[in-house]
């Protein structure tokens, strides 16, 4: 990864989880972090951590929702640094309701921040990237972009839009020299996934679908990121890399009846 010193890399949601993980690993093989995230404290705390410990990083509070907070997120990197050299898209939500009941707000909501916040986002950086003469994209997609579980509609929607957006943006963007990719990350230990993995049925069903029989840990999806984005993926775009354990090698894609 010693490709990635000195590059500027601009983490979307990397307040927390799996997208602090991302903020943080880039920043131990020397890149210069810019992280958004909505919460101000949240933001600045990821970035400060990651200055403690002598690597280089700014907090701006970006809400991906909002076309003119996207649009200050990018310039003041741009204004700082001078270029960008990498995007990781983290930013998402979920709520989970059964389909005949799903409430449209919360759809809405889901949409705007998993799918159409990520084309504010990827829009946004990849004008830059093609006048700078190119850079690299990856997006976070999910499990639920290649199979489905009930109660998820929106989430998995969002996410199945997301992986086909990102590989829409690699074959679009090859000719600017721009790379796009997404990882794929299968059942980890985050906040967003705590409530769930309480639930010890799901949890004990997750971990039987799971080859390797554990979860996974934020810094495993952050090293299959970092690889993405540097130059040794430098062939590499429109794929979407599970990290996932054996998940989806193993997951029963047809469920007889009766």
């Amino acid at each position: 990864m010693r490709g990635l010193n000195g590059q500027v890399v601009l983490v979307a949601g990397g307040g927390r989880g799996i997208g602090r993980a991302v903020a943080d690993k880039f920043a131990e093989y020397g890149a210069r972090v810019v992280i958004g995230s909505r919460t101000a404290a949240e933001v600045e705390a990821a970035a400060a951590a990651i200055r403690a410990r002598g690597g280089d990083a700014v907090g701006e509070v970006l809400d991906v929702t909002d076309a003119a907070s996207v649009h200050r997120f990018v310039e003041r990197a741009v204004e700082t640094h001078g270029r960008l050299d990498s995007l990781v898209y983290c930013a998402g939500i979920n709520a989970r309701h059964p389909a005949e009941d799903y409430p449209e707000e919360a759809w809405v909501r889901v949409l705007n921040t998993n799918l159409t916040g990520a084309y504010r986002v990827c829009q946004a950086v990849g004008r830059r990237m093609i006048q700078q003469g190119g850079g690299s994209i990856v997006t976070i997609t999910s499990m639920m972009s290649h199979v489905t579980t009930p109660n998820q509609s929106a989430y998995a929607a969002a996410k199945g839009g997301l992986l086909q957006y990102t590989r829409v943006l690699a074959v679009e963007w090859a000719k600017h020299n721009i790379r796009v990719n997404a990882v794929s990350p299968g059942y980890i230990r985050t906040e967003m996934t705590a409530r769930a993995l309480e639930e010890s049925s799901f949890r004990d069903n997750i971990l039987r679908k799971t080859p390797q029989g554990r979860l996974g840990l934020p810094e495993e999806i952050a090293e299959a990121v970092c690889f993405l984005a540097s130059p040794a993926a430098s062939f590499i775009t429109g794929i979407a890399l599970p990290v996932d354990g054996g998940f989806l090698a193993g997951h029963p894609q047809i469920v007889p009846r009766g």
